[in-house]
């Protein structure tokens, strides 16, 4: 199913997530060019360990992120028909309380349905300062509604060409709120800022 996925970031992610632990991830990109690698790679760890798929796309653009995802290695067609896979769309312009009722219901059903854990993630955010901060209310319902739930959390954040633990240590909101924090490794990949 998810055989053809490099694993771009299954390294770094805690080998009990999803069963045992339920971490809160942030990711830093250098460029959006990254994102989709990176996606996939999450999703098909969470597949691999029994998890329900949650992606959460911009307004208008759930298609655009199906083909991203599939031409990543993931097989997203297979991953929906069996419903282990739901894409849906969120308006980061839209109020914030409330953008996760309808993730908190799924995850019921999907629990429901014998799978271990969620595993979620969404485009990414970034890289200027402004949508970071224009973004937080969300990050901050997101924690509020899933903070100790069966939900394994990566949220993308575009840093740009600047030194990724440099953006890190600017943004010391993202540390504080996420468990582990991935940044780009000089040889390519991702580490654990943990």
């Amino acid at each position: 199913m998810c055989s053809s996925v490099p694993a771009v970031i299954e390294g770094v992610v805690d080998p009990e997530a999803g069963s045992g632990s339920c971490p809160h991830l942030a990711v830093l990109l250098k460029s959006y060019d990254e994102l989709p690698a990176v996606l996939a790679s999450f999703y098909a760890l969470g597949a691999k360990r029994n998890g329900w798929l949650a992606h959460r796309s911009l307004p208008g653009e759930s298609d655009l992120d199906r083909d991203r995802l599939s031409k990543a290695g993931l097989n997203v067609g297979e991953l929906e028909a069996e419903e282990r896979l739901a894409i849906m769309e969120i308006d980061p312009e839209g109020p914030a309380e409330g953008s996760t009722e309808v993730l908190e219901r799924a995850l019921d059903e999907a629990l429901e349905r014998g799978f271990a854990a969620t595993w979620y993630s969404r485009f990414a955010v970034g890289p200027d300062e402004s949508a970071y901060s224009a973004f937080r209310p969300f990050e901050d319902a997101w924690e509020r509604a899933f903070s100790g739930q069966r939900v394994v959390t990566l949220c993308p954040f575009v840093v740009g060409e600047i030194d990724a633990r440099a953006a890190l240590e600017q943004m010391d909101w993202l540390a504080n709120m996420h468990d582990s924090v991935l940044l780009p490794s000089a040889g390519g990949g991702y580490e654990s800022d943990r």
